[in-house]
């Protein structure tokens, strides 16, 4: 969804140029936020990687552990609100990579 309404963006912005659709696809590959998006994808898998790693090594299941115990008392961990936990952080990320898109944030050198 986020792609969708940069791409509608950059392709207004590029609309004066007169490129043809495989240049404006080109363009929009390029953009700060395709960037972004593949660092998320990046950092989602070592983070991947990570919990297997605690999940596998003896000493780091007991403090997985030990962090599962303590957030039992998070109001957000269970109940009512404990989607919030996972929602809002997703929303804050598609809003930064939606600005960055954009380039309201995050401007590149040739950005004009």
């Amino acid at each position: 969804m986020v792609r969708y309404l940069v791409d509608i963006y950059l392709k207004r912005k590029l609309a004066a140029k007169n490129l043809t659709e495989d240049q404006i696809v080109a363009e929009t590959d390029k953009s700060n936020g395709v960037l972004m998006a593949s660092g998320y994808i990046a950092g989602g898998a070592i983070a991947g990687i990570l919990i297997a790693v605690f999940a596998v090594v003896p000493s780091l299941k007991t403090v997985q552990d030990n962090f599962g115990e303590w957030a039992k008392g998070n109001p957000f961990f269970t109940g009512e609100a404990s989607d919030i936990l996972g929602l809002l952080p997703f929303l804050v990320i598609a809003v930064i990579l939606y600005m960055v898109g954009r380039e309201i944030l995050l401007k590149g050198k040739n950005s004009a």
